[in-house]
């Protein structure tokens, strides 16, 4: 049978009991009036993020209470919710009728990002419900997720190590080991026979896109009227910032500017009628007609070549 006491829970706050079960037979005892407190508990404190371990909150009430208690859940700290670890947020919690406890379990979810240092789960009690059950005192527990990727570490390459200085741009990649959940900035620095700003445009730093593992800037050769000869320009990895990052590797490349000895495009200027003359005239010239016989080398054009200026 049930044996119910009515009007329990407005007998001056007092506890008031109630025996539950079937005819003939006695049954739990539980607590239909207030004063029923619900704390909360949690089965791991740190857990590595590929880790396996299934984690277990537990919501724990003073005493068995006649009705279901539902002890609902929020999520704060800096791990995501639903991202770094199943979904926990505006979840419950349910302690049944007759029982003084009851749990939810969640797991870490493991990435391929670094996120940098060590993250946080931390788990409040937002609100309990039925049994004029009551949170006892402020319930909150903190399970660290820790990083099990390593920080990246950044190269440098070039699309090709020669160009001429009337040429076509090159691309500088730099290039991180690992993808990271924040950007990397590559700092350049630039040194060789070559001077940055004048035999080359200058290089700006590189930056790699969080969730990316690449980043690019230009080479952009200078052409001049000055022939000054093959050119080393020295690009070099100076430091990198964000994501924990470092330089390792090829961090220091070399890209040779070659020149035309005579470029094409340069502007040649053609003797005069005159100037051109004195050149037939040359005793170098004459000395080998004969008979009014045109010179052989007149016949080519020499003349014309040599008066170019």
């Amino acid at each position: 049978m049930l044996l119910l006491l009515a009007g329990c829970n407005r007998l001056g706050g007092s506890n008031v009991v109630a025996n539950q079960g079937s005819t003939g037979s006695p049954g739990s005892t539980c607590i239909v009036a207030a004063g029923i407190e619900v704390n909360l508990t949690v089965s791991e404190l740190s857990i590595s993020e590929s880790s396996t371990t299934t984690v277990t909150l537990t919501s724990t009430a003073s005493n068995a209470p006649c009705e279901d208690i539902t002890v609902t859940l929020s999520t704060s700290g800096t791990a995501t919710n639903g991202t770094d670890y199943s979904a926990l947020d505006g979840t419950t919690i349910t302690i049944a009728t007759n029982s003084t406890t009851g749990t939810k379990t969640f797991t870490a979810t493991d990435d391929s990002v670094y996120e940098g240092s060590a993250e946080t789960v931390i788990v409040d009690i937002a609100s309990v419900s039925g049994s004029s059950a009551t949170e006892s005192g402020t319930q909150s527990v903190t399970v660290t997720l820790t990083e099990n990727e390593s920080a990246p570490t950044v190269s440098i390459a070039s699309s090709a190590s020669s160009v001429y200085d009337n040429g076509s741009n090159l691309t500088l990649t730099a290039t991180s080991t690992q993808v990271a959940d924040e950007a990397i900035t590559v700092v350049i620095g630039t040194s060789g026979s070559a001077t940055e700003g004048t035999d080359y445009a200058n290089v700006s730093d590189i930056t790699i896109a969080a969730g990316s593992t690449t980043g690019t800037t230009s080479f952009n050769p200078t052409s001049d009227a000055v022939n000054e000869g093959a050119e080393t320009a020295t690009i070099a990895i100076s430091s990198t910032t964000g994501a924990g990052s470092s330089k390792s590797g090829v961090t220091s490349i070399n890209i040779t500017i070659n020149e035309y000895a005579l470029r094409t495009g340069t502007a040649f200027t053609e003797g005069s009628t005159s100037e051109q003359n004195t050149i037939k005239n040359r005793a170098t010239w004459t000395a080998s007609e004969a008979g009014g016989a045109t010179h052989a080398y007149e016949q080519m054009g020499l003349h014309k070549v040599q008066s170019f200026s």
